[in-house]
């Protein structure tokens, strides 16, 4: 008994264990600031007299026969080719785009459908490329006369615009610095080194018709103005600011 009241009275007389203390947590990171900059994007043009024409030619023919049309519109056709090589086109310039075989058939309006069939329409169409642009009129007035009934545009291009799409894009940061430089000392910044360069779009050639009397069928060769080509250029630009 006197040893039990003593272990009682010691285990009375221990200090008590420490509690475990709550690690405090850690403080949260602090905030990067947003960069400060301008972000602005520009867009150059350089007119460049064209070097090719691109035409798309075709022939088509209707009938009752499918085996006959289409044996009409590849006599036609073969016509035109043969027209295009006599006027100096190259077999590497000619391609075909397409071949459409439609059926003709009337709509039955008491039977709520398609009719019988009552013919066939078949149409070829080529992509002529004309690199020799003095030969233009001749090519399509002997395109016509070979049996040539489908006349679907005529467009021309640079076939390799490279120098013309640098000096564009040089154009065009040009005019992103200038709006850069114009937005900074109206906000009353100082504009500062450049942080980003990309191009914001395709760098392409396009036709611009300049007063362009593109085909005027007659018996002669047709008279035909290549006007010039635009190539445009976008570039996007981030600048610092302080």
């Amino acid at each position: 008994m006197f040893r039990t009241l003593a272990l009682a009275a010691a285990l009375a007389l221990a200090p008590a264990a420490p509690r475990a203390q709550p690690v405090p947590a850690a403080p949260p990171p602090a905030s990067t600031p947003s960069p400060r900059v301008i972000a602005v994007s520009g867009e150059g043009h350089v007119s460049v007299r064209p070097d090719v024409a691109v035409l798309f030619a075709g022939v088509t023919a209707t009938g009752k026969d499918l085996k006959r049309v289409t044996a009409d519109t590849d006599a036609q056709l073969r016509r035109v080719l043969d027209a295009l090589a006599r006027a100096g086109v190259a077999g590497k310039d000619v391609q075909t785009v397409r071949h459409d075989v439609s059926v003709d058939r009337d709509w039955n309006v008491k039977g709520g459908g398609p009719g019988p069939i009552t013919g066939y329409t078949v149409t070829d169409e080529l992509r002529v490329k004309v690199r020799d642009l003095d030969s233009l009129g001749t090519v399509i007035e002997r395109v016509l006369a070979a049996g040539s009934n489908t006349l679907r545009s005529l467009a021309f291009e640079k076939e390799d615009p490279t120098p013309e799409q640098g000096r564009a894009l040089a154009a065009a940061y040009a005019v992103a610095r200038f709006k850069a430089e114009a937005i900074a000392r109206a906000a009353g910044v100082t504009l500062g080194e450049v942080l980003t360069v990309s191009e914001g779009g395709e760098v392409r050639p396009f036709p611009v018709m300049r007063d362009a009397r593109v085909m005027a069928m007659k018996a002669e060769a047709a008279p035909v103005a290549a006007g010039e080509v635009e190539v445009a250029a976008t570039v996007s630009v981030t600048f610092a600011i302080r």
